[in-house]
C-alpha cells in the first residue's frame, strides 16, 4: 500500500505521508480489513499448495491476466464445493480486489472483468436454489439447562465462558463484534440495574459511529447475564485487570488450559465462540457431539431474537438490539417464524 504515494522528484516532498497512508488504510472497518486478511491467508496457504504465484508472470516477467483469473476462479470454485457459502465467496473476492487494487493494477482489471462477473452471477443463481444451513437456536430450557452446568465449574474458564455465551445471548452481537470487547466497553447502567455494551464497530456501521446495547438484570438469578458478567469482571480483578487499570484489555480473552488467563484476544472470534458453544452443550449433555455441530456462533444471535419474538417483543424494539437494518434479515433469525404457524384445526 505504501506504493500508493510515489515520489515524483527528489524535489518533490510530502511531509504528512504517513497520516496519508493511514486514512486510505481506514477506507474500510478494522473488522472488515480483518477478514480481508484472513481470507488472503487463506488463499495463499491454497495457492502454496497448488505451487501458484498470486501475480503469475512469464519468462519476460509480464504479468499473466489469463493464469491470474483462472487460479482466482478455480480457488472461488473450490470454495464452493468445500461447502462454503455465497457470502463467503464473494468476501474472498472482495478480498482479492481490494488488495490487488493497490498492488497490482492489471490484477484489478481481471478481476473486475465480466468473466468475473459472469462466475459470480453464475454462483448467485446455482445458489438461489440452495437454502444455507442455518444456525439453530438455544430453546430457554436449553439456556437454562447451560447456565446450571457452567455454574458447576469454578475455573476462569467456566466463569468465562458462562459470561460470555449469556453475554452474547443478550446483547445479540456478532461474533467479531463480541470477540472484540474491551473492559471499557461495559458501563453500569442503574436505571436497569445492569450494564451498556459498546459496540465500536459493526456491520451496519461501517463508519465506526458507535452502537449501545443495554442489558438489564433478569429476575431470574439462574440465567442473569449481568450476575454472570459480574463473576467474571471480579475473576479479571484478581488477575489485575480491571476497567480503571487496564481498560484496553480483551472483555473475554483468551485462556490456556483451563485457569491462565492470556493478555489477548481470541484470534478468530467465530472459531472459539463456535466451539465454545458445541463444546458445552456435549459436556452438559444438552446435545449429543453430532447434534452440536447444528450450533455456532450464530446461535447466540438467534437465540436472542427468537426467544425475544415469542415472548412478544415488537421487531423494531429486537432490532434495536440485535443492530439489524434490515426486518427481513431480521425474521431469518427468528427460528419460531415457521413453528408459531403450526395448528392442528384440520384435525378437530
Amino acid at each position: 500500500m505504501n506504493e500508493v504515494l510515489a515520489v515524483a522528484s527528489p524535489a518533490f516532498t510530502i511531509t504528512n505521508r504517513e497520516q496519508v497512508l493511514a486514512t486510505i488504510a481506514d477506507e474500510v472497518a478494522p473488522a472488515t480489513r480483518k477478514a480481508y486478511l484472513q481470507a488472503m491467508k487463506l488463499l495463499r496457504r491454497y495457492y502454496e499448495t497448488q505451487g501458484w504465484n498470486l501475480y503469475p508472470l512469464d519468462d519476460a516477467g509480464e504479468f499473466v491476466d489469463a493464469r491470474f483469473l483462472e487460479q482466482v476462479l478455480s480457488y472461488l470454485q473450490n470454495l464452493v464445493s468445500s461447502g462454503r457459502t455465497y457470502s463467503t465467496v464473494n468476501k474472498t473476492l472482495s478480498a482479492i480486489k481490494y488488495f490487488a487494487g493497490y498492488e497490482n493494477a492489471r490484477a484489478y482489471a481481471v478481476l473486475v472483468s465480466k468473466p468475473t462477473r459472469a462466475f459470480m452471477e453464475g454462483l448467485a443463481r446455482q445458489t438461489k436454489s440452495h437454502t444455507p444451513k442455518q444456525a439453530q437456536s438455544l430453546t430457554l430450557s436449553q439456556v437454562e439447562a447451560l447456565h446450571a452446568y457452567l455454574r458447576k465449574g469454578r475455573t476462569p474458564r467456566d466463569i468465562r465462558d458462562r459470561a460470555m455465551l449469556s453475554l452474547g445471548i443478550a446483547t445479540a452481537l456478532r461474533s467479531q463484534n463480541l470477540g472484540e470487547l474491551t473492559l471499557s466497553d461495559v458501563s453500569p447502567a442503574v436505571s436497569i440495574d445492569g450494564v451498556v455494551v459498546r459496540v465500536r464497530f459493526s456491520k451496519t456501521d461501517q463508519l465506526g459511529k458507535g452502537n449501545y446495547i443495554p442489558v438489564a438484570k433478569s429476575p431470574r438469578r439462574s440465567v442473569d447475564p449481568i450476575g454472570a458478567l459480574n463473576e467474571w469482571l471480579s475473576v479479571l480483578g484478581l488477575f489485575g485487570f480491571s476497567k480503571d487499570n487496564t481498560p484496553d484489555f480483551p472483555l473475554f480473552p483468551a485462556i490456556r488450559g483451563r485457569k491462565a488467563v492470556q493478555a489477548t484476544k481470541m484470534l478468530n472470534p467465530n472459531i472459539a465462540i463456535t466451539e465454545t458453544l458445541r463444546n458445552r452443550l456435549v459436556e452438559a449433555a444438552i446435545a449429543t457431539p453430532a447434534q452440536a455441530f447444528a450450533y455456532s456462533s450464530h446461535s447466540l444471535r438467534a437465540t436472542f431474537i427468537t426467544l425475544a419474538s415469542q415472548a412478544g417483543v415488537s421487531e423494531a424494539d429486537i432490532a434495536a438490539v440485535s443492530l439489524h437494518s434490515s426486518m427481513a434479515t431480521l425474521r431469518k433469525y427468528d427460528r419460531s417464524s415457521v413453528e408459531r404457524h403450526a395448528t392442528v384445526a384440520y384435525l378437530q
